[in-house]
């Protein structure tokens, strides 16, 4: 037959046990709350990427090596995109002020449709956005190894003829932090303020 004591002595052991596996919830929501309060952040497991090779609007290679060492912000898209792109790059642009002071972050344009989009295509092109802001292009190959590794699917409208065709794609801005990893995925619509908040809340969260 149980006595007073032992009862309050297992309501004391009971109670400290809940007490300890509220502490343990709390503690496992604090651990968490810097990676579920900024959306679009890729966290515990950011996606590595492998070596690409492509050709850069100044018509010069450009590697995993160029990301490496700065925070990148991609967008894929292409010149002759009637309405995703060139808003999403003005929006950019916008972000990219906000961010002036970070002098280690690059805004790049990844071309979709690379049978069109030389180099000097590119170029001209962003400078209309911004002079500052990097195109990549190259063969159908050479984005095809980047793309693959975004996850991005792309195709070619084919109700369109074979010079004034579009292309199908997202408006997701991806962020790729100076190891060469994605960490972040934006998606449309996009806020040039929103982008600079999240930026600089990830890039802090990272940093530790």
């Amino acid at each position: 037959m149980m006595t007073r004591q032992s009862v309050k002595m297992g309501l004391l052991v009971s109670g400290l046990v809940v007490l300890a596996a509220v502490i343990g919830v709390l503690a496992a929501m604090h651990r968490q709350e810097p990676e579920t309060a900024i959306p679009g952040l890729l966290w515990p497991e950011p996606k590595t990427l492998a070596p690409f090779t492509t050709v850069d609007h100044e018509n010069n290679p450009f590697t995993l090596a160029d990301l490496r060492g700065k925070w990148s912000l991609l967008f894929f898209g292409f010149t002759h995109c009637p309405d995703i792109c060139p808003v999403t790059l003005a929006v950019m642009d916008k972000a990219h002020h906000q961010l002036d002071q970070a002098r280690d972050v690059q805004f790049v344009l990844v071309t979709v449709d690379p049978d069109r989009d030389t180099s000097e295509r590119l170029e001209q092109y962003l400078s209309s956005f911004n002079p500052e802001f990097i195109g990549l292009g190259g063969s159908a190959e050479q984005i095809a190894g980047l793309t693959g590794q975004i996850g991005l699917p792309y195709f070619r409208d084919k109700t369109q003829d074979e010079e004034n065709y579009l292309i199908n794609h997202g408006g997701s801005l991806f962020l790729i932090d100076p190891l060469g990893r994605m960490v972040g995925i934006f998606s449309a619509p996009h806020d040039a303020l929103d982008i600079a908040d999240r930026f600089n809340r990830i890039r802090e969260f990272i940093d530790g």
